[in-house]
């Protein structure tokens, strides 16, 4: 909609709202409303008000168009496109029109009629189902009570009650909401499903309102639906709900409320939402009992058809695999091929029936070292129940078909064998890491996969299970797993969020906070000593305060926080001869001596700082001894160790008090491992045997990866067998995925046909999100973007962005937006671009996510909009960009950072790394109307009604032709802005960027800068004259480094505080002119332009002196003379003013032939009136000796010899650009 039609909008909007308002309480009659009821699409048929609503699409905007009665409509757009379709979740306009202004609004918004059912429309009852109502009168008799009606079409009318009873469930339920305009708010096809009798959700003809918890998709008075999806009136609608029944203990006490899921339309709107209590209306009381399906009559004809009920087993349910995308878009008895073929992919149904096809298949973990990863006693409970240890687990269990036997023996082989692959080391947790960590896993995108472990509620089925991790790992390992995930996992599902060492390690104590560590005995002797020290002292010369055996480095042994000294000595007893490494952490001072030898010194006073070194060991025990002292402040001590066959560990729990090796003391834990080197081989025959190799890779030193031959199970006859293997109700020896009822339908509709039928590039675009969880975070074509329950937990650093600010971005047309380099770049290694947006975007690193980006090259890539081509020099255009970004233009930088320079409002991302990012062609097509390519955005268009904001920049150029013309005014204002940008971080400050700076003006008389400049040595000069063209000199290359036109310099860098860096030019037309000294000696001229340092060729700076108008000439010695440099600007009529330099050369000796360099430049050419043109639209004059061009390392040089009368020289050069 362009601005005239918005703002025509805004104004009628508010002329009819206050008609409305004002006839409200006479707009229709009850005799009318009871008049227009309409219970089938034929009784509407003739109606026109019913031909007309509906909903409407197009262009990026949803519509739907609400029947009030008598020809009149309220009309609702979406940004986007319609709600679960596009729509981005922004409010909703509302206005009200008449029929023909509904036609004519459609017409000039291009739109187009929407048809939409339901997904799950017509959904077969799956085995088991209790088919409540078929539309055969035996249906109606066989399960509802006495008073249940059938209209004469075969449709179940409202008001009736089943005779069946159930407990937890999942229900499908189609309805049909009659039409009638002239009703309101309850009044309007109202009726209800009440589940057990007692809890509701509302049905309601809530076609275009806003969604609330009565109306369709809500929880009557409880809970308001994520999204209003109710279809409009006469068009058949589904429910399709899972129940989960209260709770209730032997003493008849409720012990927990019941669960809804609820999917409207085929769109979950309730996840998992708790139902305190029972609802309005419900004709049952909470009980332990069982109850029926309830059909609410509230005086409207509402119909049903296609009812059935699955009894559902709530416990086995919570313990099915988990798979983000398949709960959120595929759960559904519909079992669609989609849903199926991602579970194949994600169960590893491929690493058994290997002609199965599937894209992607998830791999299971690599458990070569898992030894040295996980603790042994969840290895053990893990393999032996992994549903139990970790609900939502896609492993299966392989031993459920066993006998209890049969099962423990198998469990300790795998175990032991496990086991022996590395040595888990302990390790307490750290609070304050506890407390960094806590903050981080709620902020960088942690929750968008796993649910948050605070108060926040989010749907169980969408979370990825962290169930039981403080009993899996310590914080070593767990760390080294969040920093890389990939070396675990190859398959990519857990991302790599990029954590830093620190970041790692404070999460990583975060999710392990409530683990428990193993108690250990005393096993080290401990000396403590009172004083002040610096650094470590002597303690041989002291004597000691007490002495005893301590657990570990206790510094708390001590017994007082400031002032002492603590030795701690005992034995580390060493399997394998190598090198070991130490790693010693004090907080104050603290030195580690091996056998008598300092290895490690981590001394004076200081806050907590690890130092580490080698040292050779032989097998046996060896001497360690640890001095440490704490002055003041916070006092910590650690050691930890690292060798051959040891990982890194805490070195506290390996010591004894003694050389004598101590045999491990069998724990009090009747839960604790005993490891057994004797099952080890028996575990790696079994591993292989029962097809753990076939998932997961483990390679043993000398034998090369375990392998799992799967010939037997690639017969396609049995994968969709349904009384044995993995999708029987009894696996019996076949691995259990604890499939759920919606899972076993959706993999046997797959397994049926595999690999049957092409598909869209859309539809394989969506399988990889859909494998990789993209849709947890960002939206395409519609679909995903992070779900209601999790919206809030995306957060910013800067509130005032708004979603802009805190929500990833919407991927429609990405392949459009972003160039080759950078989509491959950001989906194989993330990017942190938009760094006011905590959630990071991770780095996936895997093969298909890498192929998206030609993907979206094909699906999305246009090009509609050229590059302006522009007759002005390119410094020029560049100079028009800048002013159209800054302050007086289009004021980019309110908004948008610049380089390292912040903005002058919000701090959205960085305007210069927009060439970087970003195709040309769609930044044209974007800046000329943003809210058509992202809807809701707060990004202003520069063009409204596609006329330039600032009109007098390119204002020769038409203005109406759009951005498709290359010609237009829009499209050379948009191009400018691209050229200045592809400078990046180096092109000129715009205007109004710099709030606190201090202008140099040079108002009446030139001004002299002397401080570090960009682009010249620290001995630079510049120099800005009132006629607004400026220099830079350099007195370190005797030459003019730069020169520019406009506003001369900011001297606050300098000027301000201690005054760090580089200062660059305030103004525009920045051009480089010598990168070395322009005069030199020559044999001939094609002799090499010398590139020694002038310095070493004898030249000295004598500095600069001034004339009357005080315009300095520079002042320089050489081997062949004395030279003065003079340059002053040359005033011009109606343009930029040019520049006049001349150089004079007294020589009183024979120094040889000397010649100046006036330009070099990749190309150089001859124009009119003595002119040479050099790229970028500068043109130089020489005059004083005849000029030549010649060729020079792949550069031309225009050179001149000067001509000496009576000693002395005179070269002039004029710049004109």
């Amino acid at each position: 909609m362009n601005s005239h039609f918005q703002l025509d909008f805004s104004l009628r909007r508010a002329l009819v709202g206050v008609l409305v308002a004002f006839l409200a309480p006479f707009s229709v009659s009850p005799l009318i409303a009871q008049q227009q009821v309409f219970v089938t699409p034929e009784e509407a048929a003739a109606s026109e008000d019913f031909q007309l609503q509906g909903e409407y699409a197009g262009n990026s905007r949803g519509m739907q168009v609400v029947a009030q009665g008598e020809g009149k409509f309220l009309v609702v757009q979406y940004r986007g496109g319609l709600p679960g379709k596009g729509w981005d979740g922004s409010d909703r306009e509302e206005f009200e029109e008449d029929a023909a202004a509904v036609k004519q609004l459609v017409a000039d918004l291009k739109l187009e009629r929407v048809e939409r059912t339901s997904p799950t429309l017509g959904a077969e009852p799956p085995a088991g189902a209790v088919v409540l109502f078929d539309g055969t009168a035996e249906s109606l008799q066989q399960h509802w009570k006495e008073g249940a009606k059938m209209s004469d079409d075969g449709l179940l009318m409202q008001g009736c009650m089943s005779t069946d009873v159930f407990v937890d469930f999942t229900a499908h339920i189609e309805f049909r909401l009659p039409f009638m305009p002239a009703a309101r708010g309850q009044g309007r096809g109202n009726s209800g499903a009440y589940y057990q009798g007692r809890y509701e959700t509302q049905v309601l003809d809530s076609f275009g309102l806003a969604g609330k918890n009565n109306e369709t998709g809500g929880i009557y008075e409880i809970s308001d639906p994520s999204l209003n999806i109710c279809l409009p009136p006469l068009v058949w609608q589904t429910y399709d709900v899972d129940f989960t029944a209260a709770r209730w203990n032997d003493k008849g006490e409720k012990t927990a409320n019941a669960r809804l899921t609820v999917r409207l339309n085929g769109v979950t709107v309730q996840q998992n939402v708790e139902v305190p209590r029972i609802t309005r209306a419900a004709p049952n009381q909470e009980s332990p009992e069982p109850g029926p399906l309830y059909l609410q009559d509230h005086g409207n004809p509402v119909r049903y058809r296609n009812i059935w009920i699955v009894p559902r087993d709530s416990e086995r349910q919570a313990r099915r695999p988990r798979v983000p995308a398949f709960e959120r878009f595929h759960a559904s008895w519909s079992g669609n091929t989609l849903g199926g073929e991602l579970l194949v992919n994600e169960l590893g149904c491929r690493n058994c029936h290997q002609s199965l096809p599937a894209d992607n298949a998830k791999s299971a973990p690599n458990i070569t070292k898992v030894g040295s990863r996980a603790r042994p006693e969840w290895i053990r409970d893990f393999i032996a129940n992994p549903h139990a240890v970790k609900p939502g687990t896609t492993m299966p269990s392989l031993l459920d078909g066993w006998n209890e036997d049969e099962r423990r023996d198998a469990v300790l082989k795998l175990t032991n064998f496990l086991v022996a692959s590395g040595q888990f080391a302990e390790q307490p947790v750290d609070a304050q890491k506890v407390r960094r960590g806590e903050a981080l896993f709620h902020e960088v995108g942690c929750n968008a996969c796993h649910a948050p472990r605070n108060d926040v509620a989010v749907p169980d089925g969408t979370s990825v299970s962290l169930a039981g991790i403080e009993n899996k790992y310590s914080v070593a390992p767990l760390t080294e797993f969040l920093k890389n995930p990939h070396a675990v996992r190859p398959s990519g599902r857990m991302p790599n969020l990029q954590l830093n060492d620190k970041e790692s390690e404070d999460i990583a104590n975060y999710l392990l906070k409530d683990s428990k560590t193993s108690p250990l005995l005393p096993n080290i002797r401990y000396q403590v000593f009172n004083g002040s020290w610096d650094e470590v002292p002597n303690f041989d010369e002291m004597e000691p305060e007490k002495t005893g055996e301590v657990a570990g480095f206790d510094v708390y042994v001590a017994g007082r926080n400031d002032n002492f000294g603590v030795r701690y000595e005992g034995f580390l007893h060493v399997e394998k001869k190598g090198k070991y490494r130490f790693h010693l952490g004090s907080d104050d001072g603290s030195k580690l001596y091996v056998n008598g030898k300092q290895v490690v010194a981590s001394d004076g006073i200081h806050p907590h700082t690890v130092n580490a070194d080698n040292i050779e060991l032989d097998a046996g025990a060896h001497a360690i001894r640890v001095d440490y002292f704490e002055q003041g402040g916070q006092e910590s001590l650690s050691l930890e160790v690292e060798g051959p066959g040891l990982p890194r560990q805490d070195a506290g729990r390996l010591l004894t008090p003694g050389k004598e090796k101590l045999e491990k003391k069998v724990s009090d834990d009747p839960n604790a491992f005993v490891y057994d080197p004797g099952l080890v081989e028996a575990g790696q025959k079994l591993f292989v045997e029962i097809g753990c190799a076939a998932c997961h890779e483990y390679s043993v030193p000398g034998e090369g990866k375990l392998t799992f031959d799967a010939s037997a199970l690639n017969d396609k006859t049995n994968w969709a067998n349904r009384e044995s293997g993995c999708l029987a109700e009894k696996s019996g020896r076949a691995p259990n995925y604890d499939l759920s009822p919606e899972q076993l339908t959706a993999l046997t509709n797959v397994l049926r046909n595999p690999g049957e039928g092409s598909r869209s590039t859309a539809v394989e675009v969506s399988k990889v999100f859909a494998t990789f969880n993209c849709y947890a975070c960002h939206t395409r074509d519609g679909i995903g973007g992070p779900e209601a329950e999790r919206n809030a937990l995306f957060t910013t650093t800067i509130p005032e962005m708004g979603d802009e600010g805190r929500l990833p971005p919407p991927l429609n047309n990405v392949g459009d937006k972003l160039n080759d380099e950078w989509l491959t770049k950001i989906l194989h290694d993330g990017a942190n671009e938009r760094d006011y947006m905590r959630t990071r975007m991770p780095r996936f690193a895997h093969a298909a996510v890498d192929q998206l980006a030609a993907v979206f090259v094909a699906t999305d890539r246009r090009t509609e909009a050229p590059l302006a081509e522009f007759d002005a020099p390119v410094h020029r255009v560049k100079s028009n960009g800048r002013q159209l970004v800054g302050e007086g233009g289009l004021a980019c930088i309110k908004c948008h950072t610049f380089a390292n320079h912040k903005a002058t409002g919000i701090q959205a991302i960085s305007l210069t790394g927009m060439t970087r990012r970003l195709r040309q062609d769609w930044f044209q097509r974007y800046l000329f109307d943003p809210i058509a390519y992202r809807p809701g955005t707060r990004m202003p268009t520069g063009f409204p009604d596609g006329i330039p904001a600032i009109k007098d920049v390119f204002d020769d150029a038409p203005v109406k032709t759009g951005v498709a013309d290359r010609n237009s005014q829009p499209n050379q204002q948009i191009s400018a802005i691209w050229k200045f940008l592809e400078d990046g971080d180096k092109a000129s400050i715009p205007d109004g960027l710099l709030a606190e700076m201090i202008e140099l003006i040079p108002k009446t008389e030139p001004v002299i800068y002397r401080n570090f400049l960009e682009g010249t040595s620290p001995r630079g000069i510049a120099v800005g004259y009132p006629e607004g063209a400026h220099i830079a000199w350099d007195a370190n290359t005797f030459g003019l480094r730069m020169i520019w036109h406009g506003r001369f310099i900011d001297a606050s860098k300098h000027w301000v505080g201690r005054g760090p860096g580089n200062q660059t030019p305030l103004g525009d037309h920045i051009m480089q002119i010598e990168n070395a000294s322009p005069l030199a000696v020559l044999e001939s001229g094609d002799a090499e332009w010398p590139a020694t340092d002038p310095r070493q060729r004898g030249y000295k700076f004598r500095g600069y002196e001034l004339n009357g108008t005080k315009q300095p000439a520079f002042r320089y010695q050489t081997e062949f003379g004395d030279v003065t440099d003079f340059i002053a600007p040359v005033a011009h009529e109606g343009r930029d003013a040019g520049l006049l330099r001349e150089i004079t050369v007294s020589s009183a000796n024979d120094a040889g032939a000397v010649y100046f360099l006036a330009a070099k430049a990749s190309e150089i050419s001859t124009g009119e009136d003595g002119w040479f043109l050099l790229p970028q639209g500068v043109r130089v004059k020489v005059t004083g000796g005849a000029a030549f061009i010649r060729d020079s390392g792949g550069q031309k040089e225009l050179i001149v010899e000067l001509k000496f009368k009576a000693g002395s020289a005179v070269v002039t050069q004029e710049f004109d650009w």
